[in-house]
């Protein structure tokens, strides 16, 4: 798996400075070029050649700045696919919320306002997507561009933001790095940059520069805390795997983005006995284990209410205590862990705060962080389809296992990763079946079947004029099925 280590050059000299001011200069303007020239539809291959003549890179260099052009390009079509699908459903949930009758006339003028925006944005997207073009890239970001524009910065600071970045691919058979190398001298951190002045035999000048391969202490153990990711690209080293290096300028400093193979380790934590179902949630994670027959074993809930209000580094911090406190949980109790392969969209258009509480950031991070961990510790990882896993969970097994509807989600995605299947209980089908679908329904398949139990308990709840919610559902399941 790739894993990044953020490095800082130190103590570097106004004229090392000079030098890697100049290098970013002209790779930044070598992909701005590089990316004209390819929509323009010239070919990669003399692209390449050409870039290296008219900036006097070796091939590599150019090689890299060509191929940074590319993926800009490629990435840009992609986000307009997925913005075009995301607009197209929005206005669709816009269009149908309107047709409500019970609104009132200040939130229909406020929704159709909105919805003539979206409308705007997915006309736009429309005419790139069948074009096959996008918009406008601006290097730079455009924030910075429109200070620049009104003023308030300089053109120093805005060519600054522009030529920023100098990066280097790795490649295994030249010693990981050709060009920004990672070396070594007197236990000292050095990183080996091939500069673009020639020596007279037509060979890169090359200039050490102090770097800082980060590696956290405790001041009471002197052991490192957290993970050493320091040794772990120094194994990689070791190995002779080719690693990335990107440099980035920012607020006056120089830092390294380093990018290796790490090794994943071996699995000795398995889901052959027992396993763990984790339900995310944006405060937490559900923690519900089962036994490989598909039995509950007990459950606990990993929360921590700031994640739906704190900053971003704070949250980044605390889903990462949150995943070390679940994989802990895997290894003490020797089993598997199982989550829900969630495929994240931004297609649900609703208010700021309800975006910022379910904000998809701390499912995703969750997740990543959560299999990351896992390869880490050799703790098996297991991903499964997410559909009806809440549903499931609430109607068949929180009332089962005096389980809250995250918890009872766990132990559907529990059984899921052992292949169980979840039948409809008898008392559910007796209860919101009608006998004369009975047959037909028998003939449905698993998700199906459950979706026919779904909307047959919200017509219940409709009913009775209460709101359809898991809490209620919990206190009113006797009442609402009619064994109270």
């Amino acid at each position: 798996m790739k894993t990044t280590l953020k490095a800082i050059l130190v103590d570097l000299t106004s004229e090392q400075k000079a030098q890697l001011d100049h290098m970013m200069l002209v790779f930044c303007t070598a992909i701005r070029y590089s990316f004209k020239r390819q929509l323009e539809g010239q070919v990669i291959g003399e692209l390449e050649k050409v870039v290296a003549y008219k900036y006097n890179l070796n091939i590599r260099q150019a090689k890299d700045a060509v191929e940074s052009a590319r993926q800009t390009i490629a990435s840009q079509h992609e986000l307009v696919k997925l913005y075009h699908e995301d607009y197209t459903k929005k206005v669709e949930a816009l269009v149908k919320k309107l047709k409500n009758p019970k609104l009132s006339v200040c939130k229909v003028k406020a929704l159709t306002s909105k919805l003539a925006k979206r409308q705007r944005k997915l006309a736009d997207l429309t005419m790139f997507k069948e074009s096959k073009t996008f918009p406008p890239v601006t290097f730079g970001t455009k924030e910075m561009f429109l200070r620049r524009c009104k003023g308030l910065i300089s053109k120093q600071e805005w060519n600054d933001r522009r030529n920023n970045r100098f990066y280097s691919r790795g490649d295994k058979s030249k010693g990981g790095n050709p060009n920004l190398r990672v070396v070594f001298n007197d236990g000292v951190s050095y990183v080996e940059v091939s500069t673009f002045e020639k020596t007279v035999n037509n060979r890169a000048i090359k200039v050490l520069m102090p770097i800082y391969l980060p590696q956290k202490l405790s001041k009471k153990t002197g052991r490192v805390n957290g993970i050493d990711y320091r040794k772990l690209f120094m194994d990689s080293l070791e190995r002779g795997e080719a690693y990335q290096v990107e440099l980035i300028k920012r607020d006056g400093k120089y830092y390294a983005h380093i990018t290796f193979e790490e090794l994943e380790a071996k699995v000795i934590y398995k889901g052959h006995l027992n396993m763990i179902g984790i339900d995310t949630n944006p405060d937490g994670f559900a923690l519900t284990m089962i036994d490989n027959t598909g039995n509950y074993r007990g459950n606990t809930y990993l929360k921590h209410q700031e994640l739906t209000f704190c900053r971003s580094n704070r949250r980044t911090n605390l889903c990462g205590e949150l995943v070390r406190q679940a994989v802990d949980v895997a290894k003490i109790n020797f089993c598997g862990v199982a989550v829900e392969d969630l495929k994240f969209k931004d297609d649900r258009d609703v208010s700021s705060k309800l975006a910022r509480v379910s904000s998809q950031f701390v499912y995703s991070t969750l997740l990543q962080m959560g299999e990351r961990s896992c390869l880490r510790n050799g703790v098996e990882f297991v991903k499964v389809m997410p559909q009806y896993t809440s549903k499931i969970g609430l109607y068949k097994y929180c009332h089962q296992y005096g389980l809250d509807v995250h918890n009872g989600a766990a132990l559907v995605i529990a059984r899921r990763s052992y292949g169980f299947k979840e039948a409809i209980p008898k008392l559910l089908q007796d209860k919101l079946v009608p006998k004369k679908k009975l047959i037909s329904f028998k003939k449905m398949n698993e998700w199906s079947q459950w979706n026919t139990i779904t909307r047959q308990i919200a017509k219940l709840f409709k009913m009775r004029k209460e709101v359809n919610t898991p809490g209620l559902w919990l206190v009113r399941r006797k009442l609402l099925l009619g064994i109270a």
